[in-house]
């Protein structure tokens, strides 16, 4: 028991919420200080939880959101990033071609199957590369949706 010293403000808020300790509930009985403290607390918090509720007579989120700058793109980067990599799977495709089929390159025109072969996998090259991109797109818009509700926890499911 702290006869001496007063109890800190923790230790009276918690008596006044009570979840104090026993220790401290005879202290409060015998000090006049300590035990008006925890009547003033009691009285705070009472007269906080008597107040209603803030309320606004307009739509908050509905002036916020209009107040909101738009994000404007000035080009899409992700169509540079994909045309770029296509371009570099092609070369390399073609390059492989060729250096694999040395024999072939000065023939490369006039063989129809060494063409075929090339434009097949360069095709195949550019699918797979946006399918693989496309994938990436969604993940991302996925994330900025949870984002987004993230900052509206009433829209939220």
């Amino acid at each position: 028991m702290k006869t001496a010293d007063h109890l800190s403000d923790m230790e009276i808020q918690q008596y006044a919420l009570d979840t104090g300790s026993a220790d401290n509930a005879s202290h409060i009985a015998q000090c006049p200080h300590c035990s008006g403290r925890v009547a003033f607390y009691q009285k705070m918090v009472g007269s906080i939880s008597a107040m209603p509720a803030e309320e606004f007579d307009f739509d908050l989120a509905k002036v916020v959101l209009t107040r909101l700058p738009s994000r404007k793109r000035r080009y899409a980067p992700e169509l540079v990033f994909l045309a770029c990599v296509s371009l570099a799977g092609i070369l390399a495709t073609i390059g492989v071609f060729c250096y694999l089929n040395t024999g072939l390159l000065r023939e490369l025109l006039w063989n129809s199957k060494v063409i075929m072969g090339g434009v097949a996998g360069c095709l195949l090259f550019s699918f797979l590369l946006t399918n693989l991109w496309k994938d990436y797109s969604d993940k991302i818009r996925a994330l900025n949706a949870a984002e987004r509700l993230q900052h509206f926890p009433g829209a939220a499911v």
